[in-house]
């Protein structure tokens, strides 16, 4: 019993640190740097402060391997209440992870054509800022690609969590409800770009605003109770 709630209490502090570098990459660098109605003002944020741009594709990279090993102790945790939708967990976190890490490529390669390297000379500098810009909207249509997996994995955990009696029932309700607003956020975004309103993504992360962190915190603090699956039925 002792070591499954020091595997739930390491689960917890895995999702503690994929909170902490996602959020610096995504909650503070991108929205401090990144003018999406402006290349040439985005460019230059970036050229200004390229060491912190780095420090956040670094942050964001390590934020997919903490998520990796968060999927694997949960795995460990949950695969004896139902292995198939234990594997499914991981199999979608997985995924997720993969999506996130090639989407770097994108902001690494805004860096590229920001940069002074002498075979960009041959571009007027619009053009470049232009190009950097295509690439971080790339990246953002990445990030809404791997919202559908996280929607998946957190769905899935939902229902683990549910169904096993190890955390109380009403946090795997609350993160079934919010992974549901990631796939609206993400398929409005593609589908009607037109009709995307910041309303959209504010429900998204209201919904998104109690489960996770409540859980996130239950593990790291109180780890799981006693193994007593209950029954798929």
């Amino acid at each position: 019993m002792n070591s499954s709630k020091n595997t739930a209490r390491l689960a917890g502090l895995l999702w503690v640190l994929i909170a902490v570098t996602t959020g610096f990459s995504l909650v503070y660098v991108r929205p401090k740097l990144i003018v999406f109605a402006d290349a040439a003002a985005t460019a230059n944020n970036i050229l200004a402060c390229e060491s912190l741009f780095r420090a956040a594709i670094a942050s964001g990279i390590l934020g997919q391997i903490f998520t990796l090993f968060f999927g694997l102790t949960i795995f460990r945790l949950f695969k004896s209440v139902n292995d198939k939708l234990a594997m499914f967990f991981l199999t979608t976190l997985s995924v997720g992870v993969g999506v996130g890490i090639v989407n770097s490529l994108n902001n690494l390669g805004a860096l590229v054509v920001l940069g002074d390297a002498d075979y960009l000379k041959a571009f007027p500098r619009e053009q470049l800022n232009a190009l950097a810009m295509m690439f971080l909207r790339v990246n953002n249509f990445g990030i809404g690609l791997m919202e559908i997996f996280t929607a998946l994995y957190l769905f899935s955990l939902g229902l683990l969590i549910k169904r096993s009696g190890y955390l109380p029932r009403i946090l795997g309700i609350l993160l079934m409800i919010g992974a549901c607003a990631f796939p609206i956020n993400t398929f409005t975004k593609i589908l009607i770009p037109q009709f995307h309103p910041a309303l959209i993504m504010q429900l998204t992360m209201i919904l998104n605003a109690f489960g996770s962190p409540a859980t996130m915190l239950w593990l790291l603090i109180k780890g799981m109770n006693e193994p007593r699956p209950l029954s798929e039925t």
